[in-house]
């Protein structure tokens, strides 16, 4: 039975040489584009990227810094309360839900800018963030 790298029509390779400014402006132009760099390069030498050719979502590099930044914030205070806890420290309930809602909310936002949806449980469900 042949598997679907047997069964595909595009069995040419096509190499060149470019230096490595012309290679990041490459790359860079594909993201832009949201092709895969042979879609890309199909889509400028030929008529179109082709028809299995997928768009991305090109990545917004300052938002992503943006929400690193309150990735990390917000790991922060999940350390400050989990030290706590291992201290024997009473548990702030307020500021563990503060923090979970801000985490979720950030781990939201990262599959908005990736253009991605969120993941699933087991059962096939969005997960309830608080």
């Amino acid at each position: 039975m042949a598997t679907g790298s047997d069964k595909r029509q595009r069995t040419r390779l096509i190499t060149f040489r470019v230096t490595e400014e012309e290679y990041a402006r490459y790359i860079e132009r594909a993201s832009r584009a949201g092709l895969a760099v042979g879609a890309f390069a199909r889509a400028a030498g030929l008529e179109g990227a082709g028809p299995r050719a997928r768009r991305r979502r090109p990545v917004e590099h300052t938002t992503l810094v943006q929400l690193m930044a309150s990735m990390n914030r917000v790991g922060n205070n999940l350390n400050q309360i989990a030290r706590n806890t291992n201290l024997g420290l009473d548990i702030d309930v307020p500021r563990l839900r503060d923090a979970l809602t801000e985490y979720h909310a950030v781990i939201a936002a990262i599959y908005d800018a990736l253009g991605m949806e969120p993941a699933r449980d087991h059962q096939g469900q969005e997960p309830r963030w608080p």
